[in-house]
């Protein structure tokens, strides 16, 4: 060979060898998952943990890694590992019954891929409620060269009841969390809170209470810990790589030496933002940089957006620097519009201004504020003359004089310049009240009276005081995603680097709206809950865009397994790239990908018990068949639990209750009544019911009433009518409950009834009836919750007359 060709040879060798890149390392993980006994509120309790730490052990690697982590499950239950927000093949995603069969006990799985892109990560359980007991942890990913791993924070939840007794008890429509958590509402509340009106139009609507949360926690934790250190120096600055871990607790942030530094959502790199408070949702991830401003140790503080209680993360030594508390949320504030078309609307759709004929037509597909229905006195609660109640006040310019303590203040004077006192929801408060991040006066902004511990989300189950547990006795309120209660700063978030899919891609829109029924627990995409005939079909190459459109009172995270997409959010060609993003109540959330990603993509909503309950989708690519290991077990997905329970009153004049065994569609209710009171022996009556679930509004009805009475010493039973019966439920404006049914002996009966909270323990509830065989009959009863299961009750009853007793919830 000629010498040139040698050198020639050499040279491309070289430049070959100096351009290829390094040869990806192996980085191995062994993790163990197993049952431990934990300790978090004073009662042991059995959780699970990875290879024995809750949370499990920060995974670390750089870009271009390959990841090659050996899952062992000791338990005797099926687990598994979703590796959330990175992009890897469709087999190692991690969800049973998706993309691999769940790890059954004594196995051994082996995920490996290749790790991209850099950023903070973390992983999870995708089998049952897993999540919620523990199974969760994060994932750091360096850049190829450098990088800074700084302080990894997991943000979490617990709950010392079983997650399917959490499910079981939100399915039966029970509002003793809210008790616990002090954000009850009720009708003296809203008289207190000033929201009479306001609480009468939710209750024209058809709305339920609102909410920000759905559990009441025993604890929130950093780390695995109520409070969480960190060593740093005066004048240090710290990388925080913030992980929301919880099953279903978005977290209010905020550092007490100072703003945060926003310099990565979900793992992506953002133009820095500063943040005096931030709102993040769950399974969110956030990097952020503090800075202890001198000697002492400050406060992170995360609170739960519900309020409850909080975890701290102390950063640096010495004297404590608390940061400010957060106001609650005035829960007593609705959206909706008050009009004929929204009160006597058919459906929950249309009562809350959306009905499906204007979201298939398009009219609420940008983001942001359902088309401007609403102003904001009418978000406010209805009136101009209630904003002073609850007037943002981050930072923003009045442009219309407000009155202040009998005075007037001008337009335009920028809250954040008041030195002076102004009532806000009959309290004074002080000129240091952060208004969107300033310093505040630490005691006004606790609860009133708050008892018990600062970590617990329960410490008001035992205040039997009249409104002790009624949000409206919680100081100061504030309107939630304004001023001092922040929602996520999308719309400022900005990619470092362009974000733009290319115009050439064929744009495939789906369109979903995000539907709930919260006193059934029945949540959805597009009013269906997970069923195998409702993937979201998708081919590859296409720009995939998400047109959510959120229906409930609640804030939703959706996320996107296998994908990072763009926010639509303003910032054109930057906007920034997430896999997980809040829907924030009557709001539009737009998103977009490249479809590239071939495979089967669980998309859901990340409360852990909305996913449970059907808020869930399958993101199938044209022409992709699962794993033959997989296929067959797809049915398992979609399985639809049935929940038992019931109600029985004991009463000195008669007895009532019901059984109920039901899933999302299926009801079967057994009622009974028996009375003795003012009657000669024994009347009794029972009635089984089919009922088929529709909506919130609507069920239809079919069974069995029957008839009789129990005469003389020796009990003797006489069945006087068994009467087959069909017909309808539906909730009527006020939240009246209508039952209509015809019977197979040519009669009917028409049922009107409802409960209602007098103050959060105390409802008074009541039905009259018409049988065309029977004629008229009613009840009248006040009942008053002392426990989750207990109450005390007082009924009259027109054929049997009054009686007191007890009523049991099981």
């Amino acid at each position: 060979m000629p010498n040139f060709t040698r050198i020639h040879i050499a040279i491309l060798l070289l430049v070959a060898l100096a351009v290829a890149p390094a040869a990806a390392e192996v980085v191995e993980y062994h993790l163990t998952i197993d049952e431990k006994a934990v300790n978090f509120t004073g009662k042991p309790r059995m959780a699970m943990a990875v290879n024995g730490s809750i949370p499990a052990p920060t995974l670390t690697f750089r870009e271009g890694d390959v990841a090659r982590i050996h899952v062992t499950n000791l338990m005797k239950v099926e687990t598994s590992i979703h590796w959330h927000g990175l992009l890897l093949p469709n087999r190692m995603d991690g969800v049973p019954f998706i993309t691999f069969p769940p790890i059954k006990p004594g196995a051994t799985f082996d995920y490996e891929f290749k790790l991209r892109p850099h950023g903070t990560y973390w992983y999870h359980s995708h089998t049952g409620m897993q999540e919620q007991m523990g199974l969760y942890g994060a994932i750091v990913i360096l850049p190829r060269q450098g990088g800074d791993l700084g302080e990894t924070v997991v943000l979490s939840d617990w709950t010392d009841q079983s997650p399917h007794d959490v499910l079981r008890w939100l399915k039966r429509g029970s509002e003793w969390p809210a008790l616990q958590r002090g954000n009850a509402q009720s009708l003296i509340g809203a008289l207190k809170a000033g929201k009479f009106g306001t609480f009468w139009k939710r209750e024209l609507l058809r709305m339920p209470p609102m909410d920000l949360a759905d559990v009441a926690y025993d604890r929130f934790l950093a780390n695995g810990e109520p409070e969480h250190s960190i060593a740093a120096q005066p004048g240090e600055t710290q990388r925080l790589r913030i992980v929301d871990g919880s099953s279903s607790t978005f977290f209010h942030l905020q550092f007490a030496g100072g703003p945060m530094t926003v310099v990565s959502a979900d793992g992506q790199e953002v133009r820095p933002l500063q943040q005096e408070r931030m709102l993040i949702s769950v399974a969110e991830t956030y990097d952020v940089l503090v800075r202890t401003p001198g000697p002492g140790s400050y406060e992170l503080r995360a609170t739960a957006h519900d309020g409850s209680a909080w975890t701290s993360i102390w950063i640096g030594q010495g004297t404590r620097h608390p940061a400010p508390n957060v106001p609650r949320a005035n829960l007593y504030n609705t959206m909706g519009k008050l009009q004929p078309s929204t009160i006597f609307a058919l459906t929950p759709g249309g009562t809350m201004g959306m009905p499906d004929s204007k979201v298939n037509a398009g009219k609420f597909d940008h983001p942001g504020v359902m088309g401007g229905m609403m102003t904001m006195a009418e978000m406010m609660g209805g009136s101009s003359d209630q904003m002073k109640h609850d007037m943002p006040m981050g930072g923003m310019a009045m442009d219309h004089d407000m009155p202040v303590n009998g005075g007037t203040m001008k337009h335009d004077m920028p809250m954040s310049g008041m030195d002076h006192e102004m009532p806000m929801n009959g309290d004074q408060m002080k000129h240091d009240m952060p208004m969107g991040g300033m310093a505040m006066d630490h005691g006004m902004m606790t609860d009133s009276q708050r008892p018990g511990s600062p970590h617990s989300g329960k410490v008001y189950t035992w205040d039997y005081t009249p409104l002790g547990t009624d949000v409206s006795s919680r100081k100061p309120l504030a309107m939630d995603g304004m001023g001092p209660r922040p929602w996520p700063s999308y719309k400022e978030l900005r990619s470092v680097k362009n974000t733009a899919l290319s115009p050439q891609r064929p744009v495939r829109e789906v369109r979903l709206t995000l539907d709930g029924d919260m006193e059934r627990y029945v949540w959805s995409l597009n009013n269906t809950t997970l069923f195998a005939s409702d993937a979201i079909k998708i081919n590859r190459g296409d720009t995939v865009r998400f047109i959510m459109i959120n229906r409930t009172m609640m804030h939703h995270p959706m996320h996107l397994h296998g994908h990072f997409f763009r926010v639509i959010n303003g910032q054109g060609d930057h906007a920034p790239l997430k896999h997980t993003v809040d829907v924030p109540p009557m709001e539009t959330t737009v998103i977009e990908f490249a479809a590239e990603e071939v495979g089967d993509w669980f998309f859901h909503c990340h409360l852990l018990y909305h996913m449970e309950s059907g808020m869930a989708r399958v993101v199938h690519y044209d022409g992709f068949s699962p794993a033959a290991d997989t296929g067959p077990l797809r049915q398992m997905l979609y399985r639809d639990p049935f929940f038992f329970w019931g109600v029985a009153d004991g009463l000195t004049n008669m007895t009532q209750g019901y059984l109920q065994y039901s899933n999302t569609r299926h009801i079967f209710n057994l009622e009974w009544e028996a009375g003795w009171g003012g009657v000669p022996g024994t009347q009794w009556e029972t009635t089984a019911l089919y009922q088929r679930y529709f909506n919130r509004f609507f069920r239809a009805i079919a069974g069995l009433n029957t008839q009789g009475t129990i005469t003389g010493d020796s009990f003797d039973t006489h069945t006087d009518s068994n009467r087959g019966l069909l017909g309808v439920m539906y909730l009527l404006p006020l939240n009246l409950g209508l039952t209509a049914w015809a019977d197979t002996d040519g009669g009917g009966r028409f049922a009107i009834g409802r409960s209602i909270h007098i103050t959060p323990r105390l409802i008074l509830g009541g039905e009259v009836d018409y049988d065309i065989h029977d004629s008229w009959e009613g009840r009248v009863n006040l009942a008053y919750t002392l426990s989750r299961s207990t109450s005390v009750v007082s009924q009259w009853h027109s054929d049997y007359g009054w009686g007191v007793g007890m009523r049991i919830r099981f």
